[in-house]
């Protein structure tokens, strides 16, 4: 089995709890997404998000050349720049990234150096501060099963301000990880299992080791299918009796629309939420 990276470790459970392209993510508040791409190949995404009365929008320009020179520029309403570059194969299996948020580059730029390999999988971000974070990442395959960690060192502290580890196993049809987060404070499980070519079930447990909430345990299962025509529909309960459920589909055009419904099974005079977006791609 090759290795992956940190982050990967487990990824379509992650995505079928959390979301990603593949079984849709759940949106409770009205989302607005249009994309583009200028003649020049620069790639121009706007994207509004209502949350209560207040609208969060961001402008992204992306661009990238030959395969291997990538940047992008993310503005806000507050006036702020995200600045993203990076460079890919400085030597094989090597990539560098900048990035800095202005006008403040001082106290917001980074460095991160990956590097991929078949046997190993590496990460390192450093804050160019006077007093920097250091956040490291590293997984490898080790007889079938895949082996990740991950820590984070604050100078200005003296102090490790994170580790986590994972194991986990990918098979064609499906990952199972077991995770140790928060500085070795809870233990989470997750699965997730093909059942058809159209059908993906999974579910996490998550246990409280120490702490005032030692003991304290939840849970989460999801179902998600694809329907004809490209439409995706996907159900999600927690053990805090939220059920989320979620309805994607690709109009004629290709734009994307997603209707998302959550309410309280456990107390059902509570209101429902809902949410919609649409990505015009």
């Amino acid at each position: 089995m090759p290795a992956v990276s940190f982050a990967d470790i487990g990824k379509r459970a992650k995505g079928l709890l959390g979301g990603d392209a593949a079984t849709g993510t759940f949106t409770l508040n009205p989302k607005l997404t249009i994309a583009s791409t200028t003649l020049a190949g620069v790639s121009l995404t706007t994207t509004a998000t209502q949350k209560g009365d207040k609208l969060d929008a961001t402008v992204k320009a992306a661009y990238t050349c030959c395969k291997k020179y990538s940047g992008d520029v993310t503005a806000d309403p507050s006036g702020k720049l995200a600045v993203n570059v990076s460079v890919a194969e400085v030597a094989p299996g090597l990539k560098l990234s900048a990035a800095m948020v202005l006008p403040d580059p001082a106290a917001s730029a980074k460095l991160t150096a990956e590097y991929a390999h078949e046997k190993v999988s590496l990460k390192s971000t450093v804050s160019l501060s006077a007093a920097p974070v250091v956040d490291v990442a590293a997984a490898t395959a080790v007889s079938g099963l895949l082996v990740g960690a991950e820590a984070g060192y604050d100078a200005k502290k003296a102090d490790l301000t994170k580790y986590n580890f994972v194991l986990g196993y990918h098979a064609s049809d499906f990952q199972a990880t077991a995770t140790v987060a928060d500085q070795l404070s809870t233990l989470k499980l997750a699965y997730v299992q093909t059942l058809s070519p159209a059908a993906t079930a999974g579910a996490e447990l998550s246990r409280k080791l120490k702490g005032s909430e030692a003991g304290a345990t939840t849970f989460a299962l999801a179902y998600a299918r694809n329907l004809a025509g490209g439409a995706v529909a996907k159900l999600k309960l927690e053990s805090s009796g939220a059920l989320s459920a979620l309805y994607q589909t690709k109009l004629a055009g290709g734009e994307k629309v997603t209707g998302s419904l959550q309410l309280q099974a456990t107390d059902l005079s509570k209101g429902p939420k809902y949410g919609f977006a649409l990505d015009l791609a």
